[in-house]
């Protein structure tokens, strides 16, 4: 994925906006209908774009003021959409993007406690109906609402490991009026570790791994990132 992210001052509240550009590619074998089935794709997928405001603690700085902050509590919410602009062919039952706008409103709290910080979020994803999903055919699905913690230990101010959980349920299917057993109940867990070399680069990257899962989720991702932050 290509991100950029913007810090602001909304209201006097330290805020960002952030665009994500995801981009795919894969090969999956399997068996539809009892018939051997394969598909390589390399392409793009649904573009988001996210809104985050801290409510309470960590108000707008300078970056002279914010070397000296401390943190302590914040709480924030944040509003993610995802545009149905990857590509989508419904000739195909898989697809890079998923052609219906999906919605996530979210809050958090961040407590921090010496070199500890502890972090809850919940969350909601919303969809809007596929119109088109497999030649015509309308797709729905449910919502799926989402909690998870973080747990971070900061060894320096530029070195930190954190350890993450996630629990998600919801996400039934319906297919022109057929209601699909697919609700999904899972959790994962993982570790993040990230290394900030100055105050402009930095590297991260995280494993997580499917705890418990129903449909969907049961897999192992790596994934390894570079951050440049510009200040001024």
């Amino acid at each position: 994925a290509i991100a950029y992210t913007r810090t602001l001052s909304i209201a006097g509240r330290s805020a960002n906006v952030g665009l994500q550009f995801p981009i795919l590619g894969g090969h999956v074998e399997g068996l539809y209908l009892g018939v051997p089935t394969e598909r390589g794709q390399f392409g793009f997928g649904d573009p988001r774009f996210s809104l985050g405001v801290n409510l309470y603690g960590a108000p707008a700085m300078t970056p002279q003021a914010h070397a000296t902050y401390r943190m302590r509590t914040i709480v924030g919410a944040s509003l993610t959409v995802a545009a149905p602009l990857g590509e989508y062919d419904d000739s195909k039952l898989l697809n890079l993007g998923s052609n219906r706008w999906a919605v996530k409103p979210e809050i958090g709290l961040s407590r921090a406690a010496g070199r500890w910080i502890v972090e809850v979020m919940a969350g909601i994803w919303l969809f809007t109906d596929n119109s088109d999903f497999s030649r015509g055919q309308t797709r729905e699905q449910d919502p799926i609402a989402s909690v998870q913690g973080h747990v971070t230990y900061r060894f320096s101010p530029r070195v930190w490991l954190a350890g993450d959980a996630n629990f998600y349920r919801g996400g039934q299917t319906t297919v022109d009026g057929v209601r699909h057993l697919d609700i999904q109940r899972n959790a994962r867990i993982g570790w993040t570790f990230s290394w900030a070399l100055d105050q402009h680069h930095a590297f991260r990257a995280s494993v997580s791994h499917g705890a418990y899962t129903t449909i969907g989720g049961d897999f192992t991702s790596v994934a390894v990132g570079y951050n440049y932050a510009s200040a001024r």
